[in-house]
């Protein structure tokens, strides 16, 4: 273990998540520590993202930090990207600015009911909820269960298309 995962152990430490407000916690944990943390890759998966701290002001500033770095990339996959727009302006403009990092696609065949709520930093860490009605999950380190986290947006990402574009084109 080096430094980085020291400090990524320290600001989302593994273990149960048994509430919206834990589960915030940790997303924004993980957030504010992906540069200094060393990420590379984050997956978000989420059918509406409505439980996700993103368009805080504190969590858009720390996706500009860690979006300088080079080789950065976001793969976020969600069902109702027109909620994140609606309801999330700064995450929004951020999506714009920084599109060159972000790939945005929702599943085809995946219901709403069906769609996980992850989120996965590179092979080091996932973050899951397994109820969202009552938001309870876990947070782990596991190997394993990175692993298995990765294998289930794997096989989402194959039976997806492009979604969220940066620019919207009217007439």
């Amino acid at each position: 273990m080096d430094a980085r995962d020291d400090l990524l152990l320290k600001a989302a430490p593994a273990g149960l998540i048994g509430s919206r407000m834990e589960f915030q916690a940790a997303v924004r944990a993980l957030i504010a520590n992906a540069h200094d943390g060393g990420i590379r890759h984050m997956w978000w998966v989420s059918s509406d993202f409505a439980d996700w701290p993103l368009d805080e002001p504190s969590a858009v500033e720390a996706l500009t930090h860690w979006s300088r770095l080079p080789g950065v990339r976001l793969t976020w996959l969600g069902q109702d990207f027109e909620h994140v727009r609606r309801t999330m302006p700064r995450l929004t403009r951020w999506r714009q600015v920084f599109s060159h990092v972000i790939t945005c696609r929702s599943p085809e065949s995946v219901s709403g009911t069906d769609m996980p709520t992850l989120l996965v930093a590179d092979h080091r860490l996932a973050l899951r909820l397994l109820d969202r009605e009552r938001v309870r999950g876990w947070l782990r380190h596991d190997g394993a269960d990175v692993q298995q986290a990765h294998e289930e947006i794997d096989a989402i990402s194959q039976r997806s298309s492009e979604a969220f574009p940066a620019v919207t084109l009217g007439l």
